[in-house]
């Protein structure tokens, strides 16, 4: 780019002073071609900045790219905090430590336990025949088209650097060998590996930034796995209602969490009416996402009727998977993952959102729910549990 500009520079010098109009075509090519560049430096630097839109900003200054170097410093772990709680300041520690945590946090503890398979899985709801077959039929281009065009572009590409516009402006000639590849895979029970990979990349959350829980992992995956998982997201959205209780509202398509904010209100606008003592109860699931065992959503999902052909197509996802760990600007060695759901992937929330519904319909240790005691009503003494969030998993 300063070569460009240079040679820019002595081009307009020698117009100006010859008068020469056999250079004006060169300068005029100069100038596109560092205009291109200039363009593509913006772009990386609108994504990295976490501007949606180069509209926000007048035009790309100084400030801009500041922005982006801040965010980028933001993301920077100078130390960490050891399992002993001593600080750790060397890189190469550091790293080890992250990736250790990490490899830790997503190596699978699932125990089956006879006494709780027994009776826990009776009464649940069953998703229907009907839907069943919607769920277990071949992969479209439509469905898989549909998916694209609902992803947004200008976001973190996965492992093979492909991003969602490369996908969009070569749909045409992709779209058949992407859906053979897909199939192949379903039917074979296995992905390519860059479609078993992620990046995992750390965003800063709140608290003391020493101690590595306080890093949100955030998986970075192949536009080509988000297709599948969104396809398949978008038929699983249909079947969420029949077996997810009311009382949830989290990824269920037409259901708001704000349904609940205003039901607490409700609630205890007529307690205090009634002069009724009312207790409420918040808790945080920790690492809820990245503590879901595969074993147990497998038999979730079976024992709330999903088909063994749809549960099989989703097992496809998480068969054999892998994480980079993405630190301070390097890659780290890949290591499995046995068990959490993926932070970036659209069946994410669905996928985790039957198992606090499963144990909301059975008594079980760790419910996370808000209690309203001696409510009455037509002059009648009720109990209302409403449950929030669901539970802690085992």
């Amino acid at each position: 780019m300063k070569d460009l500009e240079s040679d820019i520079v002595e081009l307009e010098t020698i117009h100006e002073t010859t008068g020469d109009r056999g250079y004006i075509e060169i300068l005029k090519e100069k100038k596109t071609a560092l205009a291109n560049l200039l363009d593509v430096k913006v772009q990386g630097a609108l994504v990295r900045s976490r501007f949606l839109n180069i509209n926000e900003m007048d035009a790309p200054t100084s400030f801009f790219f500041g922005l982006e170097k801040k965010n980028g410093q933001r993301r920077v772990i100078h130390s960490l905090l050891s399992g002993t709680g001593q600080e750790i300041t060397e890189p190469s520690q550091i790293r080890r430590r992250a990736v250790s945590f990490y490899s830790t946090l997503y190596a699978s503890e699932y125990e089956e336990g006879e006494t709780l398979s027994e009776g826990f899985w009776n009464g649940l709801p069953q998703v229907s025949e009907e839907a069943n077959s919607q769920l277990e039929g071949p992969l479209t281009i439509q469905e898989l088209q549909t998916a694209l065009q609902g992803m947004q572009g200008r976001r973190a590409p996965g492992i093979d650097g492909l991003s969602v516009e490369f996908y969009k402006a070569y749909w045409d000639v992709l779209s058949n060998d992407l859906l053979d590849v897909f199939n192949e895979s379903l039917a074979s029970g296995s992905m390519p590996v860059s479609c078993r990979r992620a990046v995992i990349t750390l965003l800063p959350k709140k608290g003391n930034l020493q101690d590595i829980k306080n890093w949100r992992p955030v998986s970075l995956l192949c536009v080509d796995y988000k297709l599948l998982s969104k396809a398949l997201a978008t038929r699983l959205g249909r079947a969420m209602e029949q077996v997810i209780h009311r009382d949830q509202t989290y990824c269920v398509p037409g259901r708001s969490m704000v349904d609940n904010v205003h039901l607490i209100r409700d609630v205890l606008e007529v307690s205090s009416s009634l002069d009724i003592n009312t207790g409420l109860i918040s808790l945080d699931q920790e690492k809820a996402f990245d503590r879901v065992e595969h074993s147990f959503l497998w038999k979730v999902m079976e024992k709330f009727g999903f088909s063994a052909g749809f549960i099989a197509k989703i097992m496809v996802l998480y068969n054999n998977i892998e994480s980079v760990l993405k630190f301070n600007g390097g890659l780290c060695a890949p290591f499995r993952v046995c068990r959490g759901v993926r932070q970036g992937c659209a069946l994410s929330g669905m996928l985790y959102a039957p198992l606090p519904s499963a144990k909301y319909a059975r008594h079980c240790k760790g419910c996370f729910y808000l209690v309203l005691m001696e409510t009455w009503f037509n002059q009648r003494m009720q109990m209302m549990l409403l449950f929030l969030l669901g539970t802690r998993l085992t």
